[in-house]
């Protein structure tokens, strides 16, 4: 499938697919971040997992997952600064007749705290439904991780239950709570399926 994928913006971001000339920036973000402030926070990344050749690698998977209609990442950018400060994505799981993804969004470590997160997954609700032609787009998030199940709360994801021994992660299975949103929930008309 081919979609136009193009930048969306918000009051303060815009968030877009990532471009070659985004490596600086790229490259700030992941090795300027907090020591990790929970166990779902990456942390800083090493400078030697930056490197030019990584960010390249990087962009070449993106277009691959991207070619197969497997897997989308906008990096979320700051207006003024330019500055990456995180992403959302969008794992495809079926097309066809049912049109759904699961939905991820993360905000850096070095920008909570100014409300970021919910304009940038708001906006990405609206690229999934707008831009990839989605129906449902599903947030799995593990029970613990509260701030998350706040965030799709707040952008208008509706609780639909639970799926056990869902995602395997720190090293186990573990059950995760499900929020769903489709267009309607976000004032959008729902989009016919291909």
């Amino acid at each position: 499938m081919n979609f136009k994928l193009t930048e969306e913006r918000t009051r303060r971001l815009i968030l877009r697919p990532y471009k070659k000339a985004d490596y600086e920036v790229w490259f700030d973000a992941y090795v300027n971040r907090l020591e990790p402030l929970n166990k779902w926070d990456e942390g800083p990344v090493p400078k030697r997992k930056c490197s030019k050749r990584h960010f390249e690698n990087f962009l070449k998977k993106l277009k691959e997952l991207g070619r197969k209609d497997d897997y989308y990442r906008y990096g979320v950018f700051k207006k003024k600064t330019g500055e990456l400060i995180g992403h959302v994505d969008f794992d495809i799981f079926v097309r066809g007749t049912h049109q759904f993804s699961n939905f991820g969004y993360q905000i850096y470590n070095q920008h909570w705290g100014n409300g970021y997160g919910r304009e940038a997954a708001r906006k990405g609700l609206f690229i999934g439904f707008r831009q990839l032609k989605l129906n449902r787009l599903e947030a799995a998030i593990n029970f613990e991780n509260r701030k998350s199940i706040r965030l799709a709360k707040l952008i208008g994801m509706q609780k639909e239950g639970i799926k056990k021994r869902y995602w395997f992660e720190f090293g186990e299975w573990t059950d995760h709570v499900i929020y769903v949103a489709n267009p309607e929930d976000v004032g959008l008309n729902p989009s016919r399926p291909f």
